[in-house]
């Protein structure tokens, strides 16, 4: 049996040897003496396609109990603008300074003490579509934890996993349209 493994190994590298060669440009076509039937001309054609798979977009920021992406609750100012998320402030210097988170409507705020405090954000930037323009019932059903709150908040939740940050969220007429996540202790806004 293993003779046969041999030879079966031994006949297919032949052939695929036979059927990647090319024949060497300055090579003649041979020719026979004997008057039998001429020499069958092979011509061997290599053809490579090169297949280039589209560089994927950056995945876009998505809010968790940390942050938005790589902005962090708790990142100094310098470091939330070197995350390239944040554009420059829109306050005047001293005190906490707000930000436009870009790509969005929504907006930053950073504590000369704590550093990023708050994060706003809406619906499309969650991985679980509860957040402004979200219903009420939508919010309800992926955080489990709601608290009600007042009074400038509908309702409070404890960030999953991380115990210095808040969930905020007003609801307006049956619809989300403030939701921001808030290092607890936060003293930029109430």
């Amino acid at each position: 049996m293993n003779r046969s493994i041999v030879l079966t190994v031994a006949v297919a590298a032949l052939g695929l040897a036979a059927c990647t060669s090319t024949p060497s440009p300055d090579a003649a076509p041979t020719t026979s003496s004997s008057g039998g039937t001429p020499p069958v001309s092979v011509e061997t054609e290599v053809v490579t396609d090169t297949v280039t798979k589209p560089v994927a977009p950056p995945a876009q920021p998505v809010i968790s109990s940390f942050g938005y992406g790589d902005l962090k609750l708790g990142m100094t100012r310098q470091q939330a603008l070197d995350a390239k998320l944040i554009g420059p402030s829109t306050d005047p210097a001293g005190g906490c300074t707000s930000h436009p988170l870009l790509g969005t409507n929504r907006s930053v705020w950073v504590s000369p003490t704590l550093g990023v405090s708050t994060i706003g954000f809406t619906a499309a930037m969650t991985s679980d579509g509860a957040g402004v323009g979200a219903t009420e019932a939508k919010l309800k059903a992926e955080y489990s934890n709601l608290v009600p709150a007042g009074p400038n908040y509908s309702y409070t939740a404890e960030a999953d996993g991380n115990p210095k940050a808040t969930f905020m969220f007003r609801v307006e007429q049956g619809k989300v349209t403030e939701a921001l996540i808030s290092l607890k202790g936060q003293d930029c806004h109430n």
